[in-house]
């Protein structure tokens, strides 16, 4: 939900200083507070927006420190026009009353955060609901699309078992994201295994390629084969938002270790004739400003040593890091998925930690086909999407440029674990 949809416009005060407005939200009275440079770099008039483009053309140089509020009033009901004083180098600046209430940046007190939902069951949708007599279905793949925004997981049934089908799949999303493994990727038992996960070897709960400074956003992992004679190679979940509040409530000083301290993560191997070394330093559990979690790092078979610490620093670390661990592999924190050939689960990396358990194939076998993409392209989509469905009648506004409010789109807010600092 957009702030302006919950929040009621009632009046304005010019404070020279600043700018209080007045709005209620279910019958109670709020009072938010507009610094005039946040009004005058948000001024959405001709005279701080390319037209065509809408990029902000203010030069910051012709910017007083010393910015004041001469007279503020509404016009037709929808816009505030903010009169600056005779040394603003602007006579005035407009802003959509709709705008100010969505991108308020003093609604503290008002729940607008990014939000992301939990559930106990796993939602299936069907692939050959994409497709009305080979026409692309937009609502069905935006409903599959949003729900993998909100709650991280999802399957997706009846997908042909086809290699390479799984790039027909997501490629209705977006472009795939190419990594050291190329875009699609194999997982089956290997003699000379590359990665645990070519192997038949039980995995330890992790983000994937979590050593890259931005790892992959979304993974996809199609079943291809799997026998009834393979015994295990279940896929095993976690949800790190939930387990890293959990941990926070639990031991909120071990949870401030782990915000603070980083850990290493490499890669360093030959891979097809490349020798790849990749490092990055984070910490296991990301916080904004206002400690709401935005990501959780966590991969223990691609750490490395600790560097840069106190021996006081380390101690701390591993306390927590072993804590933390024994909230991974509770059973209760656990979802399993034994994929069935022609699924394809999808779920965000960035927020899901996943594992496997090891498998005996004496007989059958085990073939899943892998991809995924960036979170930046997967969010882009999404809100395409919402944005498509919501004006499929509305010729009119079928375009947007730099200066469209994003917030006007539900989905805008949801938490996707991309260390968004909002």
């Amino acid at each position: 939900m957009s702030a302006s949809e919950s929040l009621n416009f009632i009046n304005l005060t010019n404070k020279v200083d600043y700018l209080q407005v007045l709005v209620s939200q279910n019958q109670t009275e709020k009072v938010l507070e507009f610094e005039p440079h946040w009004l005058r770099f948000n001024c959405q008039s001709d005279k701080s927006r390319e037209p065509s483009t809408g990029e902000r053309t203010i030069t910051i140089n012709n910017v007083p420190k010393d910015l004041k509020i001469k007279c503020a009033m509404i016009e037709n009901d929808e816009l505030i026009r903010i009169v600056w004083n005779e040394l603003s180098n602007q006579s005035d600046s407009l802003i959509p009353i709709e705008f100010l209430l969505n991108n308020s940046p003093s609604l503290s007190d008002i729940d607008f955060n990014k939000h992301y939902l939990t559930s106990n069951k796993i939602f299936y949708f069907d692939y050959n609901s994409f497709f009305t007599s080979q026409i692309r279905n937009d609502d069905k793949i935006f409903d599959w699309l949003k729900s993998l925004a909100e709650y991280g997981l999802c399957i997706v049934k009846n997908v042909p078992t086809k290699e390479n089908m799984l790039r027909n799949l997501v490629e209705m999303i977006a472009p795939l994201h190419r990594t050291i493994y190329g875009e699609m990727f194999d997982v089956r038992i290997d003699v000379n295994p590359l990665n645990l996960a070519f192997s038949a070897s039980p995995l330890e709960f992790h983000n994937d390629l979590i050593y890259y400074e931005s790892p992959p956003g979304i993974q996809f992992l199609h079943c291809l084969k799997f026998d009834e004679s393979v015994v295990g190679g279940e896929t095993l979940f976690v949800d790190g938002f939930q387990i890293a509040e959990k941990f926070r409530q639990q031991h909120p000083k071990l949870f401030d270790v782990l915000t603070k301290i980083p850990a290493s993560f490499q890669k360093t191997h030959d891979y097809q004739g490349r020798k790849i070394f990749i490092q990055y330093s984070k910490p296991h559990i990301v916080v904004n400003h206002r400690q709401k979690i935005i990501g959780v790092n966590w991969a223990p078979a691609n750490e490395g040593p600790l560097r840069n610490c106190t021996k006081e620093e380390i101690k701390a670390y591993y306390e927590a890091y072993l804590e933390f661990n024994k909230l991974v592999y509770d059973k209760s924190n656990i979802t399993a998925i034994r994929l069935n050939p022609g699924e394809v689960v999808c779920f965000n990396n960035r927020r899901f930690i996943h594992s496997r358990n090891g498998f005996k194939q004496a007989k059958g076998s085990r073939h899943f086909q892998g991809c995924y993409l960036t979170m930046e392209e997967f969010k882009s989509e999404v809100l395409a999407l919402e944005f498509k469905v919501n004006n499929r009648n509305n010729e009119q506004n079928d375009e947007i440029n730099q200066a469209y409010d994003i917030c006007r789109l539900k989905l805008w807010n949801v938490n996707v674990a991309n260390n968004d600092y909002y």
